[in-house]
């Protein structure tokens, strides 16, 4: 009797694992780069290089996701760039997106605007969009970096 219950709590356990492991999320925008950007000027990502945010729930079990912007710190930037001067420059065209269903996606655009003012002619720059579960017990998270930079015109 006793080996028949060790058995049935090692399947339960070894059960309760999986399903933890069936869960995430996949996405083809991990680093998009957009060049010579104009100040003065707003880019729709999606548009410009034909790469809006996709987001697939690649789990078992619909999810709830968010999109959030992130500044890069230092140690995250590549060679050359800066972090954006202000994250109110980007902005997303949807942040929250409840019950996506295992297989589907949740699609958003990210606009970028560049701000009237010469001094930011000739930078580059780089933040993170970190896409995340929200609501659920284990979270799960993807950071894709948008780096670009401004014409010297």
């Amino acid at each position: 009797m006793k080996n028949i219950i060790s058995s049935i709590a090692a399947l339960f356990v070894f059960s309760l694992s999986f399903c933890l492991y069936a869960a995430g999320i996949s996405t083809g925008f991990s680093e998009v780069r957009l060049e010579n950007l104009r100040i003065g000027i707003s880019y729709s990502v999606k548009k410009t290089a034909n790469m809006p945010l996709v987001i697939m729930n690649t789990g078992s079990n619909p999810i709830d996701l968010k999109v959030e912007l992130l500044a890069a710190e230092p140690a995250e930037l590549k060679e050359g760039f800066l972090p954006i001067p202000d994250l109110s420059w980007v902005k997303l065209e949807r942040r929250d997106f409840k019950d996506i269903k295992p297989g589907a996606e949740a699609v958003t655009d990210v606009i970028i605007s560049i701000p009237q003012d010469k001094k930011y002619q000739g930078k580059k720059y780089q933040l993170f969009i970190w896409s995340h579960t929200v609501g659920k017990a284990i979270g799960i998270g993807l950071k894709s970096k948008l780096i670009f930079t401004i014409a010297q015109e």
